[in-house]
């Protein structure tokens, strides 16, 4: 018998929330879907390699850094994405869309290297979900 799949969404959420509250030494309770991991909850460019390590024992899945990055830029080369060490445009609504829950700290100037302190609880979530589905984020 399967669950329905709001349980299912809840079991991933209550999982990467505790997944994320472990690594960041901070209660369950601390730790919420709309939360971002460095402002809200203090976490450091470390403490993602944590995250992920844990969240792929949890889920039983893999997540790697060429994906991640793979899955922000979709199929723009290097350049397309952000020429010049700027994400442009088009790499920006790639950015919004792939994490709507960010889209409004997802402005011009951007650069690749600060995609990470865009990271939310919900961005996990989702990228948890997508890899248990068998679909890159």
């Amino acid at each position: 018998m399967t669950q329905p799949v709001q349980q299912v969404e809840n079991d991933v959420v209550r999982t990467v929330r505790e997944v994320i509250a472990d690594a960041l030494a901070r209660d369950v309770s601390e730790v919420q879907p709309e939360h971002n991991l460095m402002e809200d909850l203090g976490a450091e460019s470390l403490d993602f390699l944590d995250i992920v390590f844990k969240l792929e024992r949890a889920f039983g899945i893999q997540i790697t850094r060429g994906e991640m990055e793979r899955a922000a830029r979709g199929d723009m080369t290097d350049e397309e994405f952000a020429p010049g060490g700027v994400i442009s445009e088009a790499g920006l609504a790639r950015l919004r869309e792939l994490m709507p829950e960010a889209a409004g700290r997802i402005k011009p100037g951007l650069r690749p290297v600060q995609i990470l302190a865009l990271f939310s609880v919900r961005t996990f979530v989702n990228l948890a979900e997508a890899k248990r589905q068998g679909r890159t984020a």
